[in-house]
């Protein structure tokens, strides 16, 4: 019975990353021994050693390769990302879970990072957003002003401190990593992102490859200054430019869940000439989901949705929506946090622009997604 118990708490334990805690825990010993069994140093038994050793084994165990860098002092870093709030509970939550399962990875060794989550104007609440940021961001800016980060990750999109700020951390000898929208002036090492144009003109080929030649498309196209919206229209548009296609299409810009712009997009679905639907952003998913049901469209005409969350996956199953188009943010913040730990542990320099896949997603692949984010990283 014993031995059952801990068999199915090993097989919890190996669904995520082995740590030396849990090998210490399943051998019943200090941390200490653990390390000096696993390094082949003096001060265990021989029957000690080989038991943690097999533990080890048995538990999948592989020491994380930045160990041998954190001799040093305890390395100080920060992420500054949207909180996950009003609007943004449908985007964001993926983005935190990416930098928090990297954080779990390195959970063992000298590295603290804090984690600081502003409010965005636009995400749908009536709050003073300047003064919530204020609250929320002098403790970071305090940190950023004495010194006192060797390195930070933040979200470029309507980021709340300006290029120059940021460059004058830099050239203080902060190392920053930004991720969704660059920011170059910033003197930052790096920039996480999707690729926006192909995301742009994926959807307009999907599209094209499913109504007529004649039939007009709605186009939900976010907020215009939003880089990340532009690039997508910008990709869509080139898409059809290039292969010739002249459908009407119609622009809705807009990106806060309100009545007055759910309206509007109701109106454009009602057009008896729409032959397809598609967006830019999550927000825009959500009303364009709703507005399809309302109309008896759902289903009829070709449609695309923004991001996996539980109101697009419900509107995938339910055939709303064909597809969905994944910008992947898990991917963004897990690979922008790690690649600044490389460059602070291991003086390993990315590209300035580096690009996580996106995916198409299908009601058929959907459980893919759902089951392991981190095997599309890359």
């Amino acid at each position: 019975m014993m031995q059952g118990l801990c068999d199915v708490r090993r097989m919890k334990i190996m669904k995520r990353r082995v740590t030396i805690k849990d090998i210490a825990a399943e051998a019943g010993v200090s941390l200490g021994t653990v390390h000096l069994a696993l390094s082949d140093k003096p001060g265990v038994g021989a029957v000690t050693r080989e038991r943690i050793r097999r533990i080890a084994k048995e538990m999948d165990y592989h020491p994380n390769t930045v160990a041998s860098s954190l001799k040093r002092k305890t390395l100080h870093l920060a992420v500054c990302f949207p909180e996950v709030a009003g609007d943004n509970r449908y985007y964001y939550p993926q983005l935190w879970n990416g930098f928090r399962t990297y954080k779990e990875s390195i959970q063992d060794f000298n590295i603290s990072i804090r984690e600081f989550a502003y409010p965005e104007n636009g995400d749908g609440r009536s709050i003073d957003f300047q003064k919530q940021q204020r609250i929320v961001l002098k403790e970071l800016e305090e940190l950023l002003e004495n010194g006192k980060l060797d390195g930070l990750v933040i979200h470029g999109n309507r980021c709340p401190f300006s290029a120059e700020k940021l460059h004058s951390y830099v050239d203080r000898g902060l190392a920053l990593g930004l991720l969704d929208t660059d920011m170059p002036e910033s003197g930052r090492l790096f920039c996480v992102s999707a690729d926006y144009d192909i995301i742009g003109r994926t959807v307009a080929e999907i599209v094209m490859n499913r109504i007529p030649y004649c039939g007009s498309i709605l186009l939900c196209a976010g907020i215009g200054d939003y880089p990340s919206h532009k690039r997508i229209e910008d990709g869509f548009d080139a898409y059809m430019r290039e292969n010739h296609f002249d459908n009407l299409i119609y622009r809705e810009y807009s990106n806060l869940i309100c009545e007055e712009n759910y309206q509007k997009i109701l109106e454009h679905v009602r057009r008896p000439d729409l032959a397809a639907a598609c967006c830019v952003s999550s927000r825009t998913s959500v009303m364009l989901a709703q507005a399809l049901r309302e109309c008896g469209k759902a289903g009829k005409i070709v449609a695309i949705g923004s991001d996996i969350f539980e109101e697009n996956k419900k509107a995938l199953q339910e055939g709303v929506f064909q597809n969905l188009i994944q910008k992947n943010p898990f991917a963004q913040a897990y690979m922008a946090t790690r690649l600044l730990v490389d460059y602070l542990l291991k003086d390993m320099r990315s590209e300035e622009s580096f690009v996580v896949g996106s995916q198409i997603v299908f009601r058929s692949n959907l459980p893919l997604f759902e089951r392991n984010s981190v095997r599309f990283l890359e």
